[in-house]
């Protein structure tokens, strides 16, 4: 018997073809166009197809590399990942000394493997203030930081920090040169950050230099330049602008460095990256690749080895998208976020508080968020492969697709002249602007779903936002952004404050659903109408099928309701609107549906909103608390 002929699959199941595939695809979609049901466009510019092939990757240079091999998409150090994993690290902003010393120690005996460090600054009032060997010891004290990397992004102010950090070390007998520590500036971001220097440009060069000329010279492992691009995604910035921003700002700093005496192998080893990871998991995990990709190629441009074309890259999990309603959604969102972080390789990882934006200093989040990361580790065995995306047609595609737009861009900031001229020009603010603006629109007519805010919400939810600590405003810097800084923006703030002025009245929030017609009639719309009302937190009745109008509109009334919704067909409503709104009249009435053709003639019989698909929810909503005066 001839096994390998029975068992050659290929053989007698061979693989279709594109057209073959394509032929069907198109049967299914009866009539509609292939091209624009079958393609999106992502905030990257990039359009996704709905299949991809080998023929896709024929351009794309780095595929025959190994892991640990340039330009390192694969990874810098596959054997360090296998032997240590990726760095668990968090965050830490707590003021109080003794305290932050009890989290370190409690949280380093459970997982932890790195530390950040939040210092206290001007926009971030809480956080840790470290400004003599009394304070470094009383917050360090029990930790080995040889062990234990330190990372902490410092702004031009905190130059002291180094020093500080050095005479710490030697008091506590470590060798400086031993240390492995991402603490470091990135000039660049501070501006956008606070939309001001408080020293010049020229007396910030010589400090930030005078701080890089101490790594060279006594601390090789303490990567004195941290570029963070947490603070372009905080604007809402794409993935493909937040790589080009970080490459245009690592260009000025090498051109400047050389200018200085120092060779490109002497600079490169000490720079490393904070790049945000946010939701859209392919499209993150592609992120973190062509990163590397990227900084290998600009490297190679400046003459570097092969060595020096390696870059330490530290994941932050995003804050654009994180909610305060229906907070436990976020460890959801993180999950993903880090997991993405993960498969991309990324040498450190910091996962935030799923309950960040609500309480400060939570060791119960905080272990939540810490226990992520070893789930992935120690329970989906993540730190035993190198390189999991390797192969995978979508995410290879995705790689050199954001890889080819992020170069794009840092040449086009080049040409005028970098980074902090983009940014005294405004135009770093108006990029970033577009791209946010459309993700806000696109949450705002729930084109992009955040559960618990724009779907899917919880009316029952309690909403009692606390005010934060104002940030202190220079108001005498000595560079100053005419834009003024890049805002911190979150998609769902819109809802939240919503829900806030919705919340905050005693007013009477009812909505009753006029089911009209059978169940087949009535009822898709009758589900649409009830997430679309409970998004502004609306307490809504929705009674089954009436067969007529009386009877429903004496329910309606009876039920005490501020506002009445008329959810059935569009067949069906040419009879039921002027009945309805007629026995109503006087009261905000709603329609569930968009009829084009009849819109103005329901508005003149009564109808006051429509709800649908295409709505701007926000906005909808808005206008409906006003006409049931349950919010200003």
């Amino acid at each position: 018997m001839d096994l390998d002929k029975e068992l050659d699959l290929l053989d007698e199941f061979p693989p279709p073809s594109y057209e073959q595939w394509r032929r069907l695809v198109e049967e299914s979609l009866k009539g509609a166009d292939f091209d624009k049901a079958m393609f999106t466009n992502t905030y990257e510019g990039i359009r996704l197809k709905p299949i991809y092939r080998k023929e896709d990757l024929e351009s794309l240079t780095w595929l025959n590399s190994s892991p640990g091999q340039a330009p390192y998409v694969r990874g810098s150090d596959p054997q360090r990942f296998l032997a240590d994993a990726w760095q668990v690290a968090q965050s830490y902003d707590e003021p109080d000394l003794k305290t932050l010393n009890k989290q370190l120690l409690a949280d380093l005996n459970n997982g932890l493997t790195a530390i950040t460090l939040q210092l206290k600054n001007d926009d971030h009032p809480r956080g840790v203030s470290l400004k003599t060997i009394e304070d470094m010891k009383a917050a360090f004290a029990g930790v080995d930081l040889s062990i234990a990397p330190l990372f902490a992004q410092l702004d031009i102010g905190d130059h002291g920090f180094l020093p500080l950090l050095e005479e710490y070390l030697r008091s506590q007998g470590k060798d400086l040169g031993n240390i492995k520590a991402g603490v470091g500036f990135d000039v660049s971001s501070e501006l956008a950050r606070k939309g001001y220097l408080s020293q010049g440009l020229e007396e910030t060069w010589g400090l930030l230099l005078q701080s890089f000329k101490w790594a060279v010279e006594k601390a090789p492992g303490v990567r004195v330049l941290s570029l963070a691009g947490s603070v372009y995604e905080n604007a809402g910035a794409s993935s493909a602008q937040e790589l080009g921003f970080l490459l245009s700002t690592a260009v000025g700093y090498i051109q400047g460095l050389q200018q200085s005496g120092y060779t490109i192998d002497q600079i490169a080893p000490r720079f490393q990256v904070q790049l945000s990871l946010g939701s859209n998991l392919f499209m993150e995990i592609a992120k973190v690749r062509a990163f590397r990709l990227l900084w290998s190629e600009l490297i190679k441009a400046f003459g570097g080895n092969e060595e020096s074309q390696k870059i330490w890259i530290h994941g932050r999990t995003a804050s654009f998208n994180k909610s305060r309603l229906d907070i436990y959604v976020n460890l959801l969102r993180t999950t993903t976020e880090g997991f993405a972080g993960v498969i991309g390789g990324v040498d450190s990882l910091q996962i935030e508080p799923f309950n960040n934006l609500l309480l400060e200093g939570d060791d119960t989040a905080r272990r939540l968020a810490r226990n992520q990361q070893l789930i992935l580790k120690e329970e989906a065995h993540l730190d035993k492969v190198i390189d999991p995306a390797g192969g995978c047609y979508y995410i290879e595609y995705l790689t050199g697709e954001l890889a080819d737009r992020a170069w794009k861009l840092m040449q086009e900031l080049e040409a005028g002249q970098g980074m902090i001229k983009a940014l005294s020009a405004g135009k770093v603010h108006a990029m970033i602007a577009e791209v946010a603006n459309a993700r806000i629109s696109a949450a705002r007519t729930r084109k992009d779903v955040y559960v618990g805010a724009n779907m899917y919400a919880n009316p029952l939810e309690e909403v009692n936002y606390q005010q934060t600590e104002a940030a202190h405003v220079n108001n005498n810097p000595a560079v100053a952004l005419e834009a003024g800084a890049l805002p911190k923006l979150r998609v769902t703030t819109a809802f939240e404050d919503l829900r806030q002025r919705i919340a905050n009245t005693l007013a009477n929030k009812k909505v009753f659903l006029l089911n009209m017609g059978s169940l087949s009639e009535y009822k898709a719309r009758s589900d649409f109408a009830t997430g679309f009302f409970q998004v502004g937190g609306l307490e809504v009745i929705s009674p089954s099928g009436f067969t007529q109008a009386q009877d429903a509109v004496e329910e309606a009334l009876a039920s005490g309701a501020a506002a009445f919704c008329i959810c059935s067909t569009d067949d069906n409503y040419p009879t039921l609107v002027p009945e309805l709104c007629s026995k109503l009249q006087g009261r905000p009435m709603i329609l569930a549906g968009y009829p084009k053709d009849m819109v103005e003639t329901y508005k003149q019989q009564g109808i006051n909103l429509f709800i649908h698909v295409k709505a701007d929810v926000v906005s909808v909503l808005s206008q409906m608390a006003e006409l049931m005066e349950v919010a200003k």
